[in-house]
């Protein structure tokens, strides 16, 4: 089975480096270790590398080296794309790039933890379509239940 493509947030990294135990750790972990395929943009590399090292999430880390060699491992774990369409999808304009990385990849998964705007976007299946190409947007803990169900084999 080819892995899931996904595209994470840049509040999912953030709170995987605070906090590796949770679902946003595991999520980066599964990222990291190649069992599912995670796209990126330079303009989101450039937003976490600046959330990242800023004194608000800096306050949470163990230091500026551990932030950055988050940024480095994500950086490398990750496939860079450039989206060659951009969309104006969210009441939060900061927040499109994630959907213009979702479409240029045809990723399967946008996964955030951001209330406010993403996770609003989508329908009650969790589905969220750009110009035919249909995806779910979830949580760290939805789309850990998702590659659960997705690995149980029939019994």
């Amino acid at each position: 089975m080819e892995a899931f493509k996904v595209v994470l947030d840049t509040n999912v990294v953030i709170t995987a480096a605070i906090n590796s135990f949770g679902s946003s750790g595991k999520v980066l972990d599964m990222v990291v270790n190649g069992a599912v395929r995670s796209y990126t943009s330079e303009a989101i590399l450039e937003e976490l590398r600046f959330k990242l090292t800023s004194e608000k999430v800096l306050k949470y880390l163990e230091s500026r080296v551990y932030a950055l060699w988050i940024y480095r491992i994500f950086r490398a774990s990750s496939v860079l794309v450039e989206p060659a369409e951009h969309f104006d999808v969210s009441p939060d304009p900061d927040d499109n790039k994630f959907f213009d990385v979702v479409y240029s990849a045809k990723a399967d998964f946008l996964i955030s933890l951001d209330k406010k705007h993403v996770l609003k976007l989508r329908d009650k299946e969790r589905r969220f379509s750009l110009k035919g190409h249909e995806f779910l947007i979830l949580t760290p803990a939805e789309f850990l239940e998702v590659v659960e169900r997705n690995h149980k084999s029939p019994t």
